[in-house]
This record gives structure tokens, sequence and C-alpha cells, in this order.
């Protein structure tokens, strides 16, 4: 059943914003997922043997920069929100970026199986890139840096193999071969645009939007010419 949120995107269109902004499913995540995360790294690195020694290693400064990262994109939302989705384009509280809709290529679900379970997100092409770095802080510089290289990576080069000696150690081969062909996927979609790169719209950025709901909005408006057709009534879902 589609969400009040996207009926309401295919009656109206982007008028008025779709906008999300930190509520109580973000800090609940945030001061609940935090320590359970970084207790658990810190347990595997000083109580574990020597794969869960390995875990903690790459857990705790992992976790601990994401919540970090997390904590400022939540204080700093302020006016604007986490993410909006308007006539004129996308705001990204993750990057602080207004992007244009004329600078954005279509979006997709990238998944992964891990653990399991299958994890996706939304992700999409940002075109013209480098006009963007100079307005990048410190933290958004190095978060948009490691996206590049991610979207620029060669198959079967150290990042390949990195994910799939990863699947091997922590014995999910699944892992590894998922997100060797979800980094496939970006690579194919960027090769005919030198000065483009693939970002991600975390989940934690947009509680109450889908990843069916994030794709089929950014497809519809990028797909209509971009904010010459947002007016007009969307289709179904886009997924790319």
């Amino acid at each position: 059943m589609a969400s009040k949120t996207i009926l309401e995107f295919r009656k109206r269109g982007l008028t008025p914003p779709i906008r999300t902004k930190p509520g109580m499913w973000s800090w609940l995540f945030l001061l609940l997922g935090a320590p359970f995360l970084l207790g658990g790294s810190f347990l595997a690195l000083v109580s574990g043997g020597p794969i869960e020694f390995l875990a903690g290693l790459i857990g705790l400064p992992f976790f601990g920069f994401c919540f970090f990262v997390y904590l400022v994109v939540l204080l700093r939302a302020g006016r604007r929100g986490l993410l909006e989705f308007s006539a004129e384009g996308l705001y990204h509280g993750l990057y602080r970026l207004e992007i244009p809709w004329a600078d954005i290529g279509p979006a997709w679900i990238f998944g992964v199986h891990a653990g399991g379970g299958k994890h996706s997100d939304v992700v999409f092409i940002l075109r013209n890139a480098a006009k963007y770095e100079s307005q990048l802080g410190t933290i958004e510089r190095f978060l948009f840096g490691i996206m590049a290289r991610q979207g620029r990576s060669k198959k079967g080069g150290a990042l390949d193999k990195g994910m799939t000696a990863f699947g091997l150690v922590f014995g999910d081969l699944s892992a590894g071969s998922s997100t060797t062909n979800a980094l496939q996927e970006m690579r194919d979609r960027l090769q005919d645009d030198d000065d483009a790169i693939v970002l991600g719209i975390p989940r934690l950025i947009r509680f109450g939007l889908s990843n069916e709901d994030t794709v089929e909005i950014i497809n519809t408006v990028v797909m209509a010419g971009g904010s010459t057709g947002i007016n007009k009534r969307a289709g179904g879902p886009e997924n790319g």
C-alpha cells in the first residue's frame, strides 16, 4: 500500500516540498544504537577470539565515526531539516548541499547481502560533481571522496578484493560477492560521465520515506525533465 507521502506526491508533485526533519526515531537510533554497537564492538575486541577481535578492531572506530557524523548532522539540521525535495532540487543534509534537478541523475536501490539478510539503501547519480567540492566542509569532503572512489574503483581491484576477503574472513561469501556486484553496477552507470559520482541517501536522514518512495520521487522528476514536469501526475515506482 502506498504511503501518504507518495500519494500526495503523485497528486501534487513537490508543492509543497517534501522534507524530513530530526524526530523521535532519529534520536532513539542515536541514543540506543550507539551504545549497543559500540559496546558490542568493545566486547568483541577485549573478550572474543581472533575473528571477534578483528570485528571489534574494525567496528569500534567505524561505528564511532558514523555516530559522531550523525550527531553533527542532527544538531545542524535546523530549518532545512535532513532532506528536502522541492521544485528547485534536492537538499542533502549529510553534505549540506543544494543540488538542482539538472545535476541529478537516476536513483536506484543499492542492496547487499550480509549477516543472513539483505541491507538496502537509495543511491543516485550526481552530475557535475567537481563544482560541489568547494562547498564541502572537512567531514563532508571526506565522505564525498569515499563515494567518488567507490564509483571509480576498478573491477577486480583493491576494493573488490577487500570485500571478497571480508566475506572469507567472516564466513559470509554472499556478503563479499553481493557487494562487488553492487559496486560494479555503480561503475557501469558512471562509465559515460567522468564528472559524475554516486551519492547515497541513507535511511537515517529520511525516516518516513521508504527506499521505494525515495526512488520514485527522484526518478519521476528526473524523467519529467526536472522542475518542468513535477506537477504532472507521477507514474508507478521506478528503480532506475
